[in-house]
């Protein structure tokens, strides 16, 4: 065997290790791409679960009234509880409605004023006695509160929750669009 091939088998040699040291640098590049990726995906949900509404209800004992709570670290814009059924008979439905809120700051309780009961169409105001039926200290059976809101983006929430005789449980708080 000559110098000549000695060096050439060398030089293929070489080439082929360079060749394979490209590749898996490449691929070990492609990895950490992928896993940047995948954190700053991350990173962005945690960012956007921290700056987030959070609204729930609540009944102030002293007060006698009940109250918006907002847990999240930004406003909640359009805060408004669904309708809550109280009579469910063969004839007249009865709801509590309860006044939407146009902005909730964070880390504030702002009283629910206005809440009326509507029967059939008919409109009747309130103060706390006819409200009995859902407070906690004296509701006879636990009724579904649905709390929707947007934050300033206008991205929408909901929190669902029970209120009932000494309990107020939030069952679900989620983003819904």
């Amino acid at each position: 065997m000559t110098c000549e091939i000695f060096i050439q088998i060398l030089t293929l040699i070489i080439l082929f290790l360079t060749c394979l040291a490209g590749f898996r640098y490449v691929r070990a590049t492609k990895d950490l791409w992928e896993e940047t990726a995948k954190q700053t995906k991350e990173t962005v949900k945690q960012t956007r679960l921290s700056m987030r509404p959070i609204v729930v209800v609540t009944y102030d004992e002293r007060e006698d009234k009940f109250m918006f709570i907002n847990y999240g670290n930004t406003p909640a814009f359009h805060v408004k509880i669904d309708d809550v059924l109280i009579l469910n008979t063969e004839g007249p439905k009865s709801y509590y409605v309860f006044p939407e809120e146009y902005c909730l700051p964070q880390s504030k309780k702002i009283i629910i004023e206005n809440i009326v009961i509507k029967t059939n169409g008919k409109i009747s105001y309130t103060d706390t006695f006819f409200l009995g039926a859902i407070t906690p200290s004296s509701a006879g059976k636990p009724y579904d509160i649905k709390i929707k809101y947007k934050n300033a983006e206008s991205e929408k929430y909901i929190t669902e929750g029970k209120v009932g005789k000494d309990m107020f449980d939030t069952t679900k708080i989620e983003k819904i669009s």
